[in-house]
Formats: structure tokens, sequence, C-alpha cells
């Protein structure tokens, strides 16, 4: 069955400057033709400003730029082009409704233009997942990661893993195979040496720090402390503008606010609190519990303190031993007072201590350059992976003469790596994981 001719904008729709539209497939060179007029079609990859036109009444839509791909070198590995349309939305909806009225065309569903790419073998499953980390990227340390997973490292470290355990894994099925005859002395040696190749490597890729699946979701900072410490004055001095309400009334802010940025490049959530103490208001009650439950789910604490919010016997019970202790208004501190840093969030003052004890309490550091894996899911195929090599390894701790009973049991422990290494890239056994994984992408991806 021949696949459908795809559209779709692959710029977020509303007014714009420019309006990137997609066509891929094997109509797109028909449909380009047809909005051309029957006029000559751009050279492949070299792009043209052209008139385009409604085929049934010849009306001019727009004046984009045209850049036309041929098949096997495009993104899909499909025929396709983009038209960059001007970004009026009369503009564009004139444009969709004539492809739309095409025989063989149809609207692209989320992440159909990157699910063909990897039908045709434009790109591995690891790829396509740094491809939407970068889509998603929001600081310089994401888009880091997310870049060098895009390159296509794991799934080219795969294939050679694979390509290792391949020569390693028909040494032994010949043994299997020719029973029989005599087999050379070096063969299990030869075969093991492969393997524990790959074994080694694959121990190396799993040390990296558990950071990297974390740069993706980031870390949750919640600032703690009694009714009128300075919180929400914090939070706003770090975020550098005005995000929760600030006042001298006890009991300003009721709920969790959370605000994402960027420290140093990394990810931060931070979290103000509703002031923790005991109330007989039944909304500010609620927000002290919700305090509580972000103070467990956060990955640190800050208990802010003044001279009239000390810290009570509640805030210190939801601290553990990392946890920061910050005075607040530092020019009203005692002179015995036991903190690890002092503030005075409210006239802006240099917060550089702070941020410094923040990164150093969460461990904030790019992953090592020969990190691989990005995700939990390529975290467990890689355990998997060297979980049976280390059976294998187990088998010939003997020496060659135990692999030589049980070659058999052997072979299966490298076949299961290797299809381990598979659900990687994509190769095997992810047939359900797909549906998922582009239905992460934007219309237009």
């Amino acid at each position: 069955m021949t696949a459908a001719t795809i559209f779709a904008l692959a710029t977020p729709p509303g007014r714009s400057g420019v309006a990137v539209l997609r066509v891929s497939g094997p109509q797109s060179d028909a449909a380009l033709s047809a909005l051309l007029s029957g006029k000559k079609l751009p050279t492949p990859r070299k792009s043209c400003v052209r008139r385009v036109i409604d085929p049934a009444t010849q009306e001019i839509l727009d004046e984009p730029l045209i850049i036309r791909f041929a098949q096997g070198s495009s993104f899909t590995g499909e025929s396709s082009f983009e038209l960059h349309l001007h970004g009026g939305r009369a503009v564009v909806a004139a444009v969709l409704r004539v492809l739309s009225e095409r025989d063989g065309l149809r609207m692209a569903e989320p992440g159909e233009f990157t699910r063909r790419a990897f039908d045709n073998g434009r790109l591995d499953l690891a790829q396509i997942e740094g491809l939407a980390d970068l889509i998603d990227a929001e600081t310089a340390s994401q888009r880091r990661a997310a870049l060098r997973q895009y390159s296509g490292s794991l799934g080219e470290k795969c294939r050679e893993w694979s390509a290792s355990l391949t020569r390693g894994l028909a040494l032994l099925e010949a043994t299997i195979d020719f029973a029989d005859e005599e087999i050379p002395d070096e063969t299990y040696a030869v075969a093991s040496k492969a393997i524990f190749s790959v074994r080694d490597d694959l121990a190396h890729a799993l040390s990296a720090p558990a950071m990297t699946e974390r740069l993706r979701s980031g870390w949750r900072v919640a600032i703690l402390g009694a009714p009128n410490a300075g919180k929400s004055t914090l939070i706003n001095a770090l975020a550098q503008r005005d995000i929760a309400i600030t006042s001298d009334v006890p009991g300003t802010t009721r709920d969790s606010i959370e605000i994402s940025l960027e420290l140093d490049g990394f990810p931060v959530t931070l979290i103000d609190t509703a002031g923790i103490r005991e109330t007989e208001d039944a909304i500010e009650r609620e927000g002290v519990r919700r305090s509580g439950f972000a103070a467990q789910e956060a990955d640190l604490r800050i208990a802010l303190l003044a001279h009239d919010a000390p810290l009570s016997p509640d805030i210190d019970a939801l601290l553990v031993a990392d946890d920061l202790r910050v005075w607040n208004k530092h020019d009203e501190m005692p002179a015995d007072q036991d903190v690890d840093c002092a503030i005075s969030a409210k006239v802006n003052e240099d917060l550089t201590p702070l941020i410094n004890l923040v990164k150093q309490r969460l461990e904030l550091s790019e992953p090592p350059s020969d990190a691989l894996w990005l995700r939990e899911r390529h975290r467990i195929a890689l355990s998997d992976a060297l979980r049976s090599l280390e059976r294998y390894a187990v088998l010939a701790s003997d020496g060659d003469s135990r692999l030589q009973t049980v070659p058999e049991i052997a072979a299966q422990d490298v076949r299961e790596a290797y299809e381990a290494l598979g659900r990687i890239t994509g190769e095997r056994g992810v047939e359900r994981l797909l549906d998922v994984i582009f239905s992460e992408f934007c219309l237009g991806k």
C-alpha cells in the first residue's frame, strides 16, 4: 500500500513573519507542480522564490521561498518540499486548503514526519529521542546533551557493540553446528575476547552519573520558612522578575508557586511555599499541608530564617542533612546564628553565595563528554545487555573447557545482550514504544 503524502505547518500557528509548511510523500512533486501552475520544478536542495497559485482558480496565493528535496535526501527519506510562506493567517489557510483538496494528500499526525524518517532508516530511535529532547530543551546543558544524542553517538556505539557480539556469537554458533568436528583451540578465546570487550564498554557507559536522565526532568528546590521570612521576595530575586506576591501581611502565600529557571545552564524549579505555622484558617492550613508535601518531593530544601521568622520545630522536621539554612535580612542576624549563609533578598543583594551553595548541594555539573545514555529506557536496556554478558563471563570463568560443555547457554546469553542493544536503536522489540514516542512530537515534526 502506497503511503499517503502528508503536509503540516512546521512552525506554530498564528500570525508570524514566516510560516514553514512541509509536504512529504510520493505525491509531493505533483502537488508542488500544481501550486506552480505546471512550471518547471525547482532543483532539489536549491532554494528559490516562486509564486504559488490555487490550481482551481489560478489565484495567486503567495510568493514564498521554496526548497525541494529529492527522495533519499530529505529528512523523511521521501520526496518532499517546504514552503516558507508569509505568516499571515489568511495566506496559510489558503495554501492548507488547496493542499487538502488534492487527492492523496492529508494533514500529518503529530510526529508523523519523524516516524517516516525512522521507517526509512534516516534516524534510529535513540536519535529520535534526542530530537524530541532538543525541541524541548530549555537550558544550555539540556541542549548540549540532546545534541549529543541526536548526533547518533549512542546508536552508532550500539551498532558497533552489536557487530562485536555478532562476531563472537558466530564463533559460538559454529562450535554448536560443527560439534562433531574438531574445533580450533583458539575459537572460544577469540569469541570471548570480542564479547568481553563489549561487556567492559557497557560497564563503563553505565558508570556515568545518573544525572544524565535527571538533566531532562530538572531539579526541584523548595523554599521553606515561617510567614514573613521573605520566601516570595527571594523567589522574585532569583527569577529576576515579580512572580510571587510579597506583603508584610502573614499568610499571603497560601499555595505552592513554581517557577522554572536556568541555573548556570541547568534546569531548576523553585517552589515558593506557604509559611509554615499553626493556623485556624482552613485555606492557609491546606497551604501549609501542601508546603510539607512540596518539601518531601524536592531535591533540596532552603529553610529561610529571619529575626521575626525563626526556624520552628515543624520546619526543622522537614529538613535533611544536606539542606540549606539561610538567614534573610542579614543586617539583623545574631552573631552566634548557625546558618549556611546570610543574604538580603529585599534589597536585591548579590545572591551568588547562595546560588553556589545550591549548585554544590545539587551537584550540578555537565555529564561526561563520553556519557551515552540520556533516558531511563537506555539505562535499562544497557543494564540488561550487561547482565547477559556477565552471565556469559561466569560460564567462561573456568576457561574454554566449560564453554565447550554448554555452548548453547553461552550463545543464548550473547543473543539476549544483542537483543537488548537493538531495543535502544529501535531495530528490535520496540513496537509498543513507537506510538508513545512519536506522540510526544508536535504537529509538523
